[in-house]
């Protein structure tokens, strides 16, 4: 068998690079990696070794109509018709990312290759109902996505043979859509339970954890007003991420009215996690967030939603609350500040979840689906 893998994203540098490096070694290990195509270069990945072909893509011109969406569409179609050029080659198996692989798909299908594509959220339009919602919500006057890209990516779901989900939630909202099971392929994804692991708290703080991009598709909005409500002695929120630019105007007036800490982010999310009590990630719309996986790693309980593409199971390892629930939200969070010891039990079972969602199970995974499609 030879695959040819295809991502338009850096290689082991958080999100999908990290998703992607995964696949990429799981395939090589296997003997069936034909090429891996990426972009841009990075440091601690042997591209001599996983046979990558590393595309560097023009840089950035900054113009007033040419926004960060028009920009990362254009540079989707640069990849993408890389790409194609390879696929001339010939493989048994094609495996793009959803966006980015168009013209890739239809060049392999026409050379008699099986083809997949990989789809990091919910359905497209699924993603951008629930994204709407909010900026109607909230009074942002922004698009989610352009139409020629929604356009492409459900494009994309019907040339390709199957489509590779990564959470329940993110399957689901295909199902709705009307899709075959039988095309939908489900792999959950994994984390490095050596690197993460849960590690002791040397303070009496009640320190509540959220690790990702601040932003309204995160739910953060909801995390904010439940932590200014509770109004907890002792108490503290950490927020690990960036500041999207719809939470502009809802960010600073919580600065000053709660105890609120803000890392635009870190690489030691590790330690980070050992210092916290509990993770909170009330995303509204997933596909199936790392951050989960490593905070259960790291033996923190965690209150997230079904929408967050999370492992946890309700009442053991956490709990799982409805999107956009503020009272929900405090409930929970005020379960556990009022049970410290519930903290570490139900923090030892996230761990012993999560250790069944390794990143050597989740290439397995992906090898097994590979030589059924085959």
């Amino acid at each position: 068998m030879e695959v040819i893998y295809a991502v338009g994203a850096p290689l082991a540098k958080g999100g999908i690079g990290d998703l992607a490096h995964q696949a990429i070694k799981a395939i090589a290990r296997a003997g069936y990696l034909k090429r891996a195509i990426t972009i841009g270069k990075r440091r601690g990945v042997d591209l001599n070794r996983y046979k990558i072909v590393s595309i560097l893509y023009p840089k950035r011109v900054r113009l007033p109509y040419l926004n960060a969406q028009r920009w990362y569409y254009l540079r989707n179609l640069y990849f993408d018709g890389r790409v194609r050029n390879f696929l001339k080659e010939g493989c048994d198996i094609f495996h793009g990312w959803n966006g980015q692989c168009l013209s890739s798909l239809k060049e392999a299908k026409k050379r008699g290759a099986v083809t997949v594509v990989e789809r990091s959220s919910s359905h497209i339009l699924t993603q951008m109902e629930l994204i709407k919602e909010e900026y109607e919500t909230y009074g942002i006057k922004l698009e989610p996505e352009l139409n020629v890209v929604i356009e492409r990516c459900l494009r994309e779901y019907e040339v390709a043979d199957y489509i590779s989900l990564p959470s329940r939630f993110v399957y689901d909202s295909f199902l709705k859509r009307g899709f075959d099971r039988k095309r939908l392929i489900l792999i959950p994804l994994g984390v490095d339970t050596e690197k993460y692991r849960p590690g002791e708290k040397k303070d009496e703080t009640f320190r509540v954890l959220f690790m990702g991009q601040v932003s309204l598709r995160k739910g953060v909005q909801y995390l904010l007003k439940a932590f200014s409500e509770l109004k907890l002695k002792n108490s503290e929120l950490l927020l690990v991420g960036g500041i999207g630019k719809d939470m502009k105007g809802i960010f600073p007036e919580y600065e000053k009215r709660i105890n609120l800490k803000h890392i635009n982010w870190s690489n030691d999310i590790g330690s980070i996690c050992q210092r916290s009590s509990i993770f909170v990630f009330p995303s509204v719309e997933e596909g199936s967030a790392l951050v989960n996986y490593i905070a259960m790693a790291c033996g923190l309980p965690v209150i997230t939603t079904f929408n967050s593409g999370s492992l946890v199971k309700d009442g053991e390892g956490g709990f799982l609350v409805p999107i956009r629930d503020v009272e929900a939200l405090k409930e929970k969070i005020l379960y556990f500040y009022e049970n410290p010891q519930e903290i570490k039990a139900m923090g030892a079972s996230a761990r012993e979840e999560i250790e069944n969602y390794t990143w050597e199970k989740y290439g397995e995974g992906l090898i097994k689906v590979y030589e059924r499609i085959t």
